[in-house]
């Protein structure tokens, strides 16, 4: 569970900041609105993520184990539920 909070965590800064910056450059939608996506947008990362992390070649490379695909998807739902509550928020 720990990895999953860690994936949360690690996609939730960047699509607050870039929900953030591209509010301020855009200026057309709400800043919720604009942080939400930023949020559905991180998920959609993980999810390629996981799919990058699944090939042969990388985790034999990889110095350390790569999550499993579960922690992926628990922190892509976590994602998109954090930015659900952050755009019904901001309605």
């Amino acid at each position: 569970m720990r990895a999953a909070a860690t994936l949360t965590l690690a996609g939730a800064v960047p699509a607050a900041i870039g929900g953030t910056i591209f509010w301020a450059a855009a200026g057309g939608t709400r800043a919720t609105r604009a942080i939400a996506y930023g949020f559905w947008f991180a998920a959609a990362a993980l999810l390629l993520a996981m799919v990058v992390s699944a090939q042969r070649l990388f985790w034999q490379r990889a110095p350390i184990t790569p999550p499993e695909g579960w922690t992926f998807v628990t922190a892509a739902i976590a994602l998109t539920v954090i930015g659900m509550a952050i755009d019904v928020a901001g309605s």
